[in-house]
């Protein structure tokens, strides 16, 4: 795990390299009409949201999400928006009770989505990951090769969402029995085993993918998938990438490939994403989506406690302090950073004390 400065330098260097790749920055207000995460509270990570009455009795939301806001604001029809974000939201986090207020970093992209589109975007998650550190993992997986598994298994409903909680949990032994009830035949059973334990080097693993396909719908999805990873090889990003296929969001908003990704050294993941088509059509856009959040709040304990620093603490009393002023303009001015105090502040670091005062 690289050792981060601080927060700001992290969203600065972010900020930075998605600009450079053509992504405009995208501002949105900090709150919402409720009924936007109301409407959509399946796609949301946290459920509970801080609402408060607007004017003329209109419920409104602090922001738990950029997603939701980013296809809310920007309109497709004037071509493909590339867009990125450095901003905060409003949620619970996992492990806490507590409402948090917490940066965000990530980007969208709406409109005309093609291969190389899914490439670009797969490549500035591994960027932002290398970013946050020396070594990362991308876990790929896609919603149309599950749901193509659970329709060659003739599964709906309950028995579906059963069927994909096996899935995200790796539990074979559980689904054996789950399969034997429900009349799965040895073929879907073996092809659920195969794919529960696909992993390791991604072309190999896309190889086995294909071959583990029962139907149009996986092979089209396994197609897809493979010429991804070809892409990603190709950009340097081989031996990152890992398919992963107990990922598996929500289908009635994820159509495509779908995406987590982990920094070394943080237990949980600290980056999401992927294709989002269905949630565009489920708020009345046209054309593809896709895009990544990394969460900040993950990383907070990694950022160095003793980020503040300077290179000069000036210190004054009441006789001296015109001439400290002075002085730290003229410090300020040849680019050095400057603290005056009346004594030693604390807990920040310095590499030079200049002291002016008359009696310390």
């Amino acid at each position: 795990m690289k050792q981060l400065k601080s927060e700001e330098e992290l969203l600065t260097g972010l900020s930075a390299l998605y600009g450079a790749r053509g992504y405009r920055r995208f501002r949105p207000g900090c709150f919402e009409d409720y009924s936007l995460y109301l409407d959509n509270i399946d796609f949301l990570i946290s459920k509970k949201v801080i609402t408060f009455s607007g004017a003329g009795g209109r419920l409104l939301a602090l922001r738990p999400d950029m997603t939701l806001s980013v296809i809310r604001h920007v309109d497709p029809a004037g071509g493909t928006q590339k867009l990125f974000y450095t901003d905060r939201v409003y949620r619970r986090p996992a492990d806490g009770d507590e409402f948090r207020e917490v940066d965000q970093a990530g980007v969208e992209v709406i409109g005309d989505i093609d291969a190389a589109c899914e490439a670009e975007v797969l490549l500035l998650a591994c960027d932002t990951l290398a970013a946050v550190a020396d070594d990362y993992i991308v876990d790929l997986s896609h919603m149309g090769y599950i749901e193509g598994l659970m329709s060659a298994l003739g599964l709906t409903g309950g028995d579906k969402e059963e069927a994909y909680c096996y899935l995200r949990a790796k539990n074979m032994h559980d689904f054996k029995k789950f399969a034997k009830t429900r009349g799965i035949g040895g073929e879907g059973v073996e092809a659920f085993g195969r794919i529960l334990s696909i992993g390791g080097d991604c072309r190999a693993a896309a190889a086995e993918m294909r071959a583990c396909s029962l139907n149009e719908d996986m092979r089209s999805a396994a197609e897809e998938l493979s010429g991804l990873v070809d892409m990603l090889c190709a950009l340097g990003c081989g031996s990152a990438v890992n398919i992963n296929f107990s990922i598996a969001n929500s289908a009635d908003y994820y159509n495509g490939v779908i995406f987590n990704g982990y920094a070394g050294g943080v237990p949980r993941r600290v980056l999401s994403g992927g294709r989002y088509d269905k949630l565009l059509s489920k708020m009345g856009r046209a054309g593809g989506a896709i895009g990544f959040a990394l969460y900040i709040g993950e990383l907070e304990r990694y950022f160095r406690p003793d980020a503040n620093s300077v290179s000069t603490v000036i210190l004054y009393d009441d006789q001296s302090a015109p001439e400290a002023l002075e002085r730290s303009r003229a410090l300020t001015a040849e680019g050095r950073s400057v603290r005056i105090a009346r004594s030693l502040p604390e807990g920040i670091r310095y590499n030079e004390v200049q002291d002016l005062r008359r009696h310390p």
